[in-house]
């Protein structure tokens, strides 16, 4: 399986999200949406890169006091920053972390803990869409980011497997950023040697149980960014800035 990882230096998940065929036979966009983590270690190689994307909005989902003492991917005029949950989990006293299942109860909850802020994020790449790529990271580019690209796959009719699919290429990369978080910490980074390792590991499975949940819920994935309250009006942006 391919990643579309790009090559920045300074990164470890950092990819497009297009490329995805919809239910309906049409294709997403390559280089319009793009999903990333975190940018402390960027090297100047690394900017350069990045900058050569033209990136004309940034959507940091990090907490605010991460954000404070770190440059970003983007000037703060194109930088938005809309922090999902206080803090992923408790470092001190971290949640059962061991299959696919736990990962997906800790995203039902950290959407019923951020709901209005992950719609937030989600129409403001609705709203920058067509003006040129869009960034949207976290710290490890898998969870925060993960459920912000899955909600936005789901809105513009990507079915659920390639959804799952997308997720799951996190995987590798999102381990081998907490690998060098461990081997070379720099500031910026959370406390990665109290937090479980299974929290750095994106399995299939896990979408896959998150998405039919929603769809029991919501009646079908289309419905799901509906059902949590992103406007019709943002998702028809979507539509129209994304698929081809």
């Amino acid at each position: 399986m391919t990643t579309d990882l790009l090559e920045i230096e300074g990164c470890f998940n950092f990819r497009d999200a297009g490329g995805w065929q919809t239910e309906d036979g049409r294709t997403m966009r390559r280089g319009v949406l793009y999903r990333g983590d975190a940018p402390e270690r960027l090297t100047a190689t690394g900017r350069e890169t990045v900058a050569a994307l033209g990136l004309t909005c940034v959507v940091d989902l990090r907490q605010k006091r991460f954000v404070e003492i770190s440059l970003g991917f983007a000037d703060d005029e194109v930088t938005h920053h809309i922090e999902l949950v206080d803090q992923m989990i408790d470092y001190n006293q971290p949640p059962r972390l061991v299959d696919p299942v736990d990962l997906t109860n800790m995203y039902v909850d950290l959407i019923a803990r951020s709901q209005s802020q992950l719609v937030r994020a989600i129409e403001i790449v609705a709203d920058h869409i067509d003006s040129g790529p869009v960034l949207v990271h976290c710290t490890a580019g898998k969870d925060r980011t993960g459920l912000v690209v899955a909600l936005i796959h789901a809105a513009i009719g990507v079915p659920l497997d390639s959804i799952a699919d997308d997720f799951t290429r996190s995987d590798a990369p999102a381990l081998r950023r907490r690998a060098a978080m461990l081997a070379s910490p720099v500031t910026g980074d959370p406390p990665v040697a109290r937090s479980p390792v299974f929290l750095w590991s994106a399995p299939r499975e896990t979408m896959h149980l998150l998405a039919s949940r929603a769809v029991e819920e919501f009646g079908s994935l289309q419905a799901w960014p509906l059902g949590l309250g992103v406007s019709a009006t943002a998702i028809e942006q979507l539509r129209r800035g994304l698929v081809q």
